[in-house]
Order: structure tokens, then C-alpha cells, then sequence
């Protein structure tokens, strides 16, 4: 008996590992497929990372620097050993690992808030589905992926207590782009909101330690590698003029339908159903993220809306199932047994 449940652990444990790197490929290669082998080796892909790498890539790309140098130092690595590749191969290998820590971080993120082997693994499909569909007009986008990777880090934290790690996690966040200001704010809200009052005083420390290194890593950036040229994105100023532009295309709302769905939706009805924590997460993240995106990006790239899919949406929305399903079974089971009774 003692051997069938190592061997049922076993498989199950294999099962996970496994699903890791296979929706990671799937991930990966519709990203691929719809770029093309050629604008990898060749188009705005490489020449931004050579332009990143050589300090002149424009406001924000500039100081986007984790990745681009991560790669670099990758492709040093091939030509110091003078082993043959194509610049497209590092690029679409490092997504690949990307995409597999996604994968995984997000099933132990959705097992720690409470969802099921079962929930958990469709959570991690939901999710490769969303990222399959938010490739328009993009490139593989290495700092997104890095920032959905690097809030589940801190949501898994968090769930386990571990607050000190948002420091390191930070720190990396920080190199990596600029809406990772919000990681530090989590613990400390959580604190606040979900947790007794004496773990703030502990969290405060933690909160002002990683709220003073992103400061000092942005700012640096910015010292670093001086002023740059804002990029303004299809000519349209940050503010109202990007408003209208978002809201009053048609190709704003199939893009972000394609790669959300109704899963928004569906997590926002089942919100009472929800942790605490993950209620505290969807205040500290949702509202300013869809208002500076708004006014500050293209909407139409979905792409970056992945965070808050992956951290809130897609757990929120299953928790509500699970829970909704659970009170289903009860009262079907309740009824049986008033049946057996009479």
C-alpha cells in the first residue's frame, strides 16, 4: 500500500516536471510562428538587444537591462567555445526557459492559494493559452515573461510567509522593467490587510529595504545611461491622446478578449470566494495596472496584461469553480441523505 502512494506521488510529480517544459514549448513556439525564424534573426529583435547592449535603445527600453545582458552573456559563451549558432537559436532557447518557469511557478502559486492538483494543472493551461494569443505586435518580449516570473515569485512568497525574499526578488525586478514598483507594495498590504498587526513592523523593514533598492536601481538606470529618447508609441502621447487611441480601436478589445477571455469575468463573480490574500493582491495590482496601461501603453498588446492574469485572474476564477462546485456536491450529497432518511 506504502508503495503504491510513493508510486502515485512519483508519477504525479513526473507529470508536473514534464507539463513544465511541454506548455512551455507550446508557448514559445506560437511566438515563433508568428514572428518568423527571419525577423528573429534579423528584425527589431536583434537590432533593439544590440541597441540595449551598446546604450542607445531609447526611454524605456534602455533601462530594460536584465535580459538583453543575460543573453549577451550567453552568446559569449558560444563564441568563446566557437560553437556554431544562430543568434535566433539563444533568443528562442532563453524563452523557452522562460516560459517553463512560468509554467511552474504559476502551479506552485495556484496549489499554495489553495487550488487542487486538479485546478492547479488547469490553471497552468489556462495560462499557456493566455500567453499563445498575446503575441500581437510583439517580439518574443523577454522582460514581460521576466515580470510575470518574477510576481509569481513574490505571490508564492508571500503565500508561504517568506517575506524577506521580496528583497532579492526586487532587486532583480528592478533591472528588469519598471512595473516591478509594485512588488514591494504586496507583502506590505498583505500585512495590513490580511495578516495580524504584529507581522507589520517586521514587514515595514522589509517594504522600505526593497522600496529603497528599486529607487536607487531606477534612478541609476537612469544615471547610468543618461537621457534617452522617449518612444512614443504609434505617435500617440502618454495620456488622453493613448486613451482614445486604446479605447476606440476595434483590434484593442480582440486582442485582449483573445488572450483574457471571460476569465476577468468569471474571477471578479467569484470574488467573495476568494483568499484574502489574493483579494489583497487584486487591489494592489488590477486597478493601477489596467489605468497606467491605459494611458501609458498600447492596449492592444496583451501581452501585457499577463500579470495580472496569471497572479489574479486565472486563480481568482478557478477558486470561485472549485468553491462553487464543492457547495454543489454538498447540497447534491445533503439532499441524498434526506432521501435515505425518509
Amino acid at each position: 500500500m506504502e508503495n503504491n502512494s510513493i508510486w502515485k506521488t512519483t508519477a504525479l510529480a513526473a507529470m508536473i516536471i514534464v507539463m513544465g517544459p511541454l506548455l512551455g514549448y507550446f508557448t514559445t513556439s506560437e511566438y515563433v510562428r508568428a514572428l518568423g525564424i527571419d525577423y528573429i534573426e534579423r528584425g527589431n529583435q536583434v537590432r533593439r538587444h544590440r541597441d540595449i547592449i551598446e546604450g542607445r535603445a531609447g526611454n524605456p527600453w534602455q533601462y530594460r537591462v536584465l535580459a538583453p545582458y543575460l543573453i549577451n552573456s550567453a552568446v559569449k559563451f558560444f563564441e568563446n567555445f566557437r560553437i556554431s549558432y544562430s543568434i535566433s537559436s539563444v533568443f528562442i532557447f532563453f524563452r523557452l526557459i522562460q516560459d517553463t518557469f512560468v509554467m511552474h511557478l504559476s502551479y506552485a502559486y495556484y496549489r499554495k492559494l489553495g487550488l487542487s492538483l486538479s485546478y492547479a494543472l488547469i490553471g497552468m493551461a489556462l495560462l499557456a493559452w493566455s500567453i499563445s494569443y498575446s503575441h500581437y505586435d510583439s517580439d518574443l518580449q523577454f522582460n514581460t515573461f521576466f515580470d510575470v516570473i518574477f510576481y509569481l515569485l513574490a505571490g508564492l512568497s508571500i503565500l508561504q510567509g517568506r517575506f524577506i525574499w521580496i528583497f532579492p526578488i526586487t532587486l532583480l525586478a528592478a533591472f528588469n522593467r519598471e512595473t516591478s514598483i509594485l512588488i514591494p507594495f504586496l507583502p506590505l498590504l498583505v500585512s495590513v490587510f490580511a495578516l495580524p498587526k504584529k507581522s507589520l513592523r517586521k514587514e515595514i523593514t522589509v517594504f522600505s529595504a526593497a522600496i529603497v533598492t528599486y529607487a536607487a536601481i531606477f534612478i541609476g538606470l537612469r544615471l547610468t545611461y543618461g537621457n534617452q529618447e522617449v518612444l512614443i508609441p504609434y505617435g500617440r502621447q502618454p495620456g488622453l491622446d493613448l486613451l482614445q487611441y486604446n479605447l476606440f480601436r476595434a483590434v484593442t478589445w480582440q486582442q485582449l478578449i483573445a488572450t483574457l477571455s471571460i476569465i476577468p469575468i468569471v474571477a471578479i463573480i467569484g470574488y467573495r470566494k476568494w483568499p484574502l490574500q489574493l483579494r489583497v493582491f487584486f487591489w494592489a495590482i488590477v486597478p493601477i495596472w489596467f489605468v497606467i496601461h491605459a494611458v501609458g501603453a498600447v492596449m492592444a498588446e496583451a501581452r501585457l496584461f499577463l500579470v495580472p492574469q496569471a497572479m489574479v485572474f486565472i486563480p481568482g476564477a478557478l477558486l470561485g469553480l472549485a468553491q462553487s462546485h464543492t457547495s454543489a456536491f454538498r447540497r447534491a450529497d445533503h439532499a441524498h441523505d434526506k432521501h435515505d432518511i425518509h
